[in-house]
């Protein structure tokens, strides 16, 4: 039987163990993942892409028992860790996808589709030649273009000003992001928490996907 938590890829690309029983498959034929594929119901669907060990998608998730949260993370170690957590606390609206995130948003996922996506301290890269290992560039805010519903939030959260400025800029040359001031406090997650317990100054920003033009 497949964890209700869990929602596994099979992929060339990633080591698994394909023993593990919570193992399963995404649908072959890409653009097909939704919150009802994933969920059994069309409901409020948000990404929490790159979940580390699951502190924010976890809170979200309990605080916010309306929306539904997929967290995508590629270290095993770290899948395990979320849903034994979402276990201990009976999460019903929350699942974690061992895969990928930006070839999940490239390949796998419907357009317009989703609702809300969070970026939380993603690895800067910050040596000038590793610039090009990023995962947020060009290519992938295109992704997150294609998948977010028109009015769909965008949110990132960084501790390096200069990958802060770099991907501000990205979003702002894009004809599709409006940016856009929070309406309400999301959850820390634990690098959030970390960095102001230490004063460590980090930076954040959501972006609205614009609604197309003669919609309201």
């Amino acid at each position: 039987m497949v964890d209700q938590f869990c929602f596994y890829p099979e992929s060339k690309t990633l080591e698994v163990e394909t023993q593990d029983p919570l193992l399963a498959s995404l649908p072959q034929g890409g653009n097909e993942i939704d919150s009802n594929s994933i969920f059994g119901q069309t409901v409020p669907f948000i990404l929490d892409l790159g979940a580390g060990e699951g502190s924010f998608a976890l809170a979200y998730a309990l605080q916010n028992s309306g929306g539904y949260v997929l967290a995508i993370e590629k270290k095993i170690s770290r899948v395990r860790k979320i849903v034994r957590k979402a276990k201990n606390l009976n999460l019903k609206n929350l699942k974690v996808l061992h895969f990928y995130w930006e070839l999940f948003l490239k390949d796998y996922c419907k357009s317009s589709a989703v609702d809300e996506i969070h970026i939380l301290f993603p690895d800067p890269w910050p040596k000038r030649r590793h610039h090009n290992r990023r995962t947020l560039n060009f290519q992938s805010i295109e992704s997150i273009s294609r998948v977010l519903k028109p009015k769909g939030l965008c949110r990132l959260v960084t501790d390096n000003q200069d990958y802060f400025l770099a991907v501000t800029k990205l979003f702002n040359l894009s004809a599709d992001f409006e940016l856009i001031t929070p309406k309400k406090n999301y959850p820390e997650s634990l690098f959030e928490q970390r960095f102001k317990k230490m004063g460590i100054p980090y930076f954040q920003a959501l972006w609205e996907k614009k609604a197309a033009k003669g919609c309201p």
